[in-house]
């Protein structure tokens, strides 16, 4: 993938709010927005000594970060003209919805967009609209029923609560779906909160917070506290058993296939068959296992407490889960939230909030809204033209790499041949005509959806693997400002919200443009030879196709990137986890290397554009342009509560990082050994 995307909504600006009569402005895109500029940059700096600041300390010292957002850089001033362009459409469908055609994507979204924002009638309605939920939850009497509920559970909020079996395509056989055993997500779900025992500051401020939320719910203050110490013990202890980030970048220990009777045997007190009963699937031969220490900590968990233990945990799962689409009894709360973890005491507005809840429950409805209104066949061509070119680069390097064996090489080049990419939007849409969706039941159509959502997965058990493009509610929709590569589909999908400016400006100079959006989509072609895509064959299998020394030497190159980002310091004492960090900071390099192989041979075929501008020539260009793109300004506890946990790093190291191992780099502003931009060329990433 290309970023984080958790932050985009909270950096969200609240200077636009949907009207219910007139337009919203869409902002404009300039230099303060990072589109390329030379006022971004600090011609007093010298690119030798400090390349970021020389190309982006003009936006540095210039642009603030409000007080009430995580961060600004390119991906949240896009994310602003998304979001006016999103509320102008949401709320002229809220408008026509009554009188669209039922089922259609502008009646479901349009009655969406209403439910949620009447918070009158939300408000009065309190947590009714979960109470038959937290009754179903009462009555769980034995183990068997909770096997049953947890079932269940994944049709009702779409995530899993404990543990879950859950359809995907089998990483062995991608022709295949397969069943995967995987982990319940956890209420207190900060990393780094496990990185100091029960007592520290951020682990009291959660208590505070979660006690905050269920006092809000109806519960006593006594009970509230007894009730979260619970459950932050029980996900201490279930966190504790969960791979480590770094581990699960590994396929070998988080593709585990076993037989249902051998993983049914690690877990004797929970009758998987009833959990599986209950979406209508029948135990099969054999599942893959995600999660090889988990089972064993769920069943001395599920010995050693009371099943009440376990029923107060579910009841304040849902009531977590559900608490946005209550009203605005849990504002406060999550604004709290909010500070704790982010650093910021702000709610989006709930014009903003909407945007989200559409994203994750109507996903390819409002993408086709959005698309049709917003998205050009024009723009579809021109980056089209975009990835062929840089797929061209990309297969004429892999012909250099002489550090591979033949048969590795030729493997690498049928997988690269192979590689394959969507631009813009699916094909064909998910059709969710059949689902309900009412302005007056904002939890029911959400439960609907879920349902609706569950049951198409479940029925994928037993027949051949279909792909369904840009479907992804985080990461690949169309109104999703990202770009994502699958292992499983060797291919990558570059969403439509992400093909305009400032990462793509076709009306300036090519430099500019091709070290921004071909970079972006250069990053994802290397995703399929980084540290854990490399793994994969050219169908998109797990498959091991390297020679041991072939392998050794890769692993060698990928070490660079590991010392590296583990040397760099993004807050005092704090530094980067460079084995996490990896495999985005190789798709960086090989990114933003093929962009510049592609911008020459662009220049060569029109040599008329090769000439400088504001008196740098097209490589300083695209390096600046490369750097600008990534500036940014963050919180600290951002730093601290997302990128130390995530194989993102934060966008300021990303801006230099990767043109450490570009030749070019070097050539283009004169830097030589000795200046403190120098990396001396053995250290200098040559796999890609």
């Amino acid at each position: 993938m290309l970023r984080l995307t958790s932050l985009a909504l909270l950096s969200l600006s609240a200077s636009v709010t949907a009207l219910a009569a007139g337009q919203v402005p869409v902002p404009d895109i300039g230099p303060d927005q990072l589109s390329f500029s030379i006022t971004n940059m600090d011609p007093s700096v010298d690119p030798r000594t400090d390349f970021y600041r020389y190309a982006a300390g003009g936006w540095l010292d210039r642009v603030e970060r409000p007080a009430d957002r995580v961060s600004i850089d390119t991906f949240d001033f896009m994310g602003r003209r998304l979001t006016a362009q999103m509320q102008n459409l949401m709320a002229e469908a809220g408008e026509k919805s009554v009188t669209a055609e039922k089922g259609s994507p502008l009646q479901q979204v349009g009655a969406f967009y209403n439910a949620y924002m009447d918070t009158p009638a939300l408000d009065a309605k309190g947590i009714t609209p979960i109470e038959p939920e937290l009754a179903r939850i009462d009555a769980i009497a034995s183990m068997d029923d909770l096997a049953t509920y947890l079932g269940r559970y994944i049709t009702v909020a779409g995530e899993v609560a404990l543990i879950g079996l859950v359809p995907s395509t089998d990483q062995a056989d991608t022709t295949k779906m397969a069943l995967f055993l995987v982990e319940g997500s956890l209420i207190f779900n900060q990393e780094n909160l496990y990185d100091a025992p029960p007592g520290s500051e951020l682990d009291l401020a959660l208590r505070g917070n979660l006690r905050q939320v269920l006092e809000t719910a109806g519960y006593d203050a006594e009970r509230a506290a007894a009730v979260v110490d619970m459950i932050a013990d029980l996900e201490r202890e279930l966190h504790s058993a969960t791979l480590t980030p770094v581990e699960a970048m590994n396929p070998a220990n988080s593709y585990q296939p076993k037989s249902f009777a051998d993983i049914q045997a690690e877990i004797p007190t929970l009758d998987l068959s009833r959990m599986l009963a209950a979406v209508d699937v029948a135990p099969p031969d054999r599942i893959v296992l995600t999660q090889p220490r988990y089972l064993a900590a769920l069943e001395k968990m599920l010995k050693d407490r009371p099943i009440g233990d376990i029923k107060d945990y579910l009841k304040v799962r849902v009531i977590n889960h559900f608490k946005p689409y209550l009203g605005t009894r849990f504002d406060a709360a999550a604004r709290e939230w909010n500070k704790i973890v982010y650093g910021i005491d702000r709610l989006p507005p709930r014009s903003e909030l909407v945007q989200s809840a559409l994203q994750s429950n109507l996903g390819h409805p409002v993408s086709r809204l959005y698309v049709e209104r917003h998205f050009t066949e024009d723009t579809k061509a021109k980056a089209r033209d975009m990835v062929e070119r840089v797929h061209q680069t990309f297969q004429n390097r892999m012909q250099t790499r002489d550090w591979l064996a033949p048969d590795t090489k030729k493997a690498a080049l049928e997988k690269l041949e192979k590689l394959s990419y969507k631009i813009g939007y699916p094909e064909s849409w998910i059709d969710y005509g059949s689902v309900e969706i009412r302005a007056d039941d904002l939890v029911g159509n959400i439960m609907r959806l879920t349902a609706f959502d569950a049951g198409r997965t479940y029925a994928k058990l037993g027949k051949p693997a279909v792909s369904e493009d840009f479907s992804d509610s985080r990461t690949t929709l169309p109104v999703i400002i990202n770009a994502g590569y699958s292992m499983s589909k060797n291919g990558f999908e570059v969403p439509a919200a992400i093909l305009q400016p400032a990462a793509f400006e076709a009306e300036k100079d090519a430099a500019t443009y091709f070290c921004r959006i071909g970079a972006v989509l250069g990053h994802e072609m290397t995703h399929g030879f980084d540290s854990r895509g490399r793994l994969y064959d050219a169908k998109g299998n797990l498959n091991d196709w390297w020679k041991p020394e072939d392998a050794a030497a890769f692993e060698k190159e990928a070490q660079k990137l590991v010392e590296q980002a583990s040397a760099y310091e993004v807050l005092p004492g704090l530094k980067l986890n460079g084995a996490l960090s990896v495999g985005e900071n190789m798709a960086d390099v090989g990114g933003i290397n093929f962009a510049y192989g592609a911008l020459q041979d662009y220049i060569a075929e029109h040599p008329e554009e090769n000439v400088s501008i504001d008196g740098l020539t097209p490589a300083q260009r695209c390096f600046i342009s490369w750097t600008q793109f990534w500036a940014m300004k963050v919180t600290d506890q951002a730093i601290r509560s997302v990128f130390m946990s995530n194989a993102h790093p934060p966008g300021f190291y990303r801006a230099t990082a990767a043109l450490k191992h570009v030749d070019a780099f070097y050539e283009a502003f004169d830097i030589s050994e000795g200046d403190k931009e120098w990396l001396p060329p053995d250290r200098r990433v040559r796999a890609w």
